[in-house]
């Protein structure tokens, strides 16, 4: 019959979920300055609106400007007048205001005032302030899940949920610190945090969507674009040992029944992305997990590995095979777009198995940043058409007993960049499948999804894991008591859980307390 081929990650990894089934009763880069550059500016206005002459300002220096209307009035009428006066200078004269500072970020300046109200920790325990806020689009109001967001001038970071919902918790030592909201295809937004923090703040992003031919693109044809991207690798990614913090979740649902949720804080000793036989490893710092499965359930899905899965799933450090160079004997390529990634272009090159090929493999979408051609984001999945074709493909065993009808498999990366090098920033996993006890006429849905978030980065900084403390491939996480205490993560930033998240844990604790009484 010969050997069959499908989609793979190098090392024999498939970036899937392993699942235990059982018959029974589970990057943008930002650059940033503290001192305004040394450009003279000359103005010369009269009855004009500040934003008018912070217009000039911009035609003269090259530099735009961001602020919170509620500190500058932009339509008060001036009149002013400087020549060959320094940038600062020109601003401090323009405001007239000594509480208003500047930072110099890319080609924008934020113009923001100055905390004179210290930070409040969140606890005498945790010396941190707490920043909440949702993410979404301008336009239409609707949240804008998996947003990223960084602490400017850190390697602090964190996501939105998936209803664009974030906390984030601040260093004290930071007297205005500026945080950096990104989403692919719409405007970063920089804005500073002003001391005390409100109760929540909502972030509105602007769609920046750039159609294809208003672009010239260097490249003509995609795989050739695609083999030099894979070329720069050593160059673009960071090529020494790195300490990381992360945060990860993961849940198995069946139909709308949350059956399993786990999350935990982990370190991560993560290799260089040059080095392919340099392993990557992980060590669970704290974590807590709470199930509900009963003797009522006729089928019991176990998480397995996804801890380990959700590493493997850093596709630069794991090749898939539609990122190794003989990807163009499997795979059709082509451009489909062209959008922005906060100040970068970013090609869109969408990729298909070949049709004469009959065996399970991948389709999806690279995002690669137009300058460096380092690939910033990843969107694939098996093929939905041919995966019924393997129906074991997530199983470590499974019953005879049990019909399994794979649905959909389908997973996200993400890459930031610090110091011109980027890294694995956040990881998605989600897998469906329909589950059929054999003489039973209706079958039931399960949905497994695994997130992981990197919260903060030590660059050139290599850990060493005790190897008593690794999590194995077959690791499961044990049921922890599950407590509602919004300290117990102390000072590590976490994915805010989502309303829907929150009350079907309340009912799990509810359930398992129930069981314990």
């Amino acid at each position: 019959m010969g050997n069959k081929s499908r989609g793979y990650l190098s090392g024999g990894l498939h970036p899937t979920l392993l699942l235990l089934i059982l018959s029974l009763l589970i990057s943008i880069p930002i650059r940033c300055q503290e001192s305004l550059p040394p450009v003279m500016v000359t103005v010369s206005s009269r009855n004009q609106t500040i934003n008018r002459v912070l217009d000039e300002i911009t035609l003269q220096s090259g530099y735009h400007f961001t602020y919170d209307a509620a500190i500058i009035n932009g339509k008060q009428k001036v009149q002013f007048r400087v020549s060959e006066l320094l940038l600062r200078e020109t601003l401090d004269s323009l405001l007239m205001d000594p509480q208003l500072d500047y930072r110099a970020i890319d080609k924008n300046i934020v113009i923001y005032r100055k905390n004179r109200i210290a930070p409040t920790p969140i606890s005498s325990t945790i010396d941190r302030a707490l920043l909440k806020g949702r993410v979404v689009d301008r336009r239409s109001g609707k949240p804008l899940s998996y947003a990223t967001i960084a602490l400017l001038e850190t390697s602090l970071g964190s996501i939105t949920n998936q209803q664009g919902e974030f906390s984030f918790k601040l260093p004290l030592d930071l007297p205005d610190p500026m945080m950096v909201i990104s989403f692919m295809g719409y405007k970063s937004q920089v804005f500073p945090v002003s001391y005390p923090v409100e109760e929540e703040l909502e972030i509105q992003l602007e769609k920046e969507l750039i159609p294809l031919q208003e672009v010239i693109i260097r490249y003509s044809d995609p795989a050739k674009l695609l083999h030099e991207a894979i070329n720069r690798i050593p160059i673009n990614y960071l090529d020494n040992h790195s300490t990381m913090t992360a945060f990860y979740r993961e849940s198995v649902k069946r139909n709308d029944h949350c059956m399993v949720y786990s999350e935990a804080v982990l370190d991560v000793a993560k290799g260089p992305y040059a080095s392919l036989t340099s392993s990557d490893h992980v060590s669970i710092v704290k974590r807590r997990k709470i199930s509900d499965v009963t003797t009522e359930d006729t089928v019991l899905l176990k998480l397995r590995s996804g801890i380990s899965t959700s590493l493997s799933l850093d596709v630069i450090k794991n090749r898939p095979d539609f990122l190794i160079d003989d990807f163009q004997t499997r795979y059709n390529l082509e451009f489909t777009d062209m959008m922005t990634y906060g100040d970068r272009l970013v090609y869109v090159i969408s990729f298909q198995q070949k049709d004469e090929i009959p065996d399970l493999l991948f389709k999806g979408q690279l995002y690669l940043d137009q300058e460096s051609l380092a690939v910033l984001a990843v969107d694939f999945e098996f093929n939905p058409d041919l995966l019924h074709k393997e129906p074991g493909l997530f199983l470590v065993s499974r019953s005879p007993k049990i019909h399994i009808h794979p649905v959909m498999a389908k997973y996200h990366v993400d890459y930031r960049s610090v110091k011109n090098r980027y890294y694995v920033s956040q990881v998605r996993a989600e897998v469906e499948m329909k589950v059929r006890k054999r003489r039973k006429w209706f079958s039931s849905r399960y949905k497994i999804s695994i997130e992981m978030a990197i919260t903060d980065l030590i660059p050139d900084q290599r850990l060493r894991i005790n190897p008593a403390d690794r999590v194995s491939r077959n690791i499961v996480l044990a049921d922890e008591p599950f407590q509602f205490d919004p300290q117990f993560w102390g000072v590590h930033n976490t994915i805010e859980p989502e309303s829907s998240l929150m009350e079907s844990i309340r009912k799990l604790v509810h359930s398992s307390q129930e069981i314990m009484e």
